[in-house]
C-alpha cells in the first residue's frame, strides 16, 4: 500500500480527528476533510492535506537483501484558530503516532512545525512521519 494512503486510512477511521474535520459531500458521499497533496477551492477549514516527500530503500538494503522502503510523508493540518489546529494535532498524533496498521508498516513521527505566513487567511502546522514499508 501507499505510504500516504496508510496514513490516510488510519485518520478516516480515527474517531477523534473525524470529529474535528467533519465531513464534505463528493459525488454523493460523505468523505473525511482529509486530501492528497492539495484541498479543493473553498473547502472549509480544519482540513488536511498529505503528500509523499520521499520514498528510499531502507538502510542496509541491497540487491541481496531486501529490507523493505521507508517513507515520509507530510501532513498539512489547517484552522482557523490556533486551539483548533492544537486539538487536531493531538487527534492526529494520536491516531498515528508509533502506529502498525499491518504486520510489516510501522509508522514513527519524526517533525512537527508551525509554518507562519503573513497573508494567510488560517493556520497551517506540519507533521512528518517515517513509514515504514515491506
Amino acid at each position: 500500500m501507499e505510504a500516504g494512503a496508510i496514513l490516510n486510512t488510519l485518520l478516516s477511521q480515527a474517531a477523534p480527528v473525524v470529529a474535528l474535520l467533519g465531513y464534505v459531500d463528493k459525488d454523493h458521499q460523505q468523505q473525511v476533510r482529509i486530501y492528497p497533496v492539495v484541498a479543493p477551492q473553498k473547502t472549509p477549514r480544519p482540513y488536511c492535506t498529505y503528500q509523499l516527500v520521499s520514498l528510499v530503500p531502507e538502510a542496509g538494503s541491497s540487491a541481496v537483501c531486501r529490507l523493505g522502503d521507508v517513507g515520509r510523508v507530510q501532513l498539512s493540518l489547517y484552522a482557523d484558530a490556533y486551539d483548533t489546529l492544537a486539538a487536531l494535532t493531538t487527534a492526529v498524533r494520536g491516531a498515528l503516532d508509533y502506529a502498525e496498521p499491518e504486520p510489516g508498516v510501522f509508522l514513527e513521527p519524526d517533525n512537527q512545525q508551525d509554518h507562519h505566513d503573513k497573508d494567510a487567511v488560517c493556520l497551517f502546522r506540519s507533521l512528518d512521519y517515517l513509514v515504514e514499508l515491506p
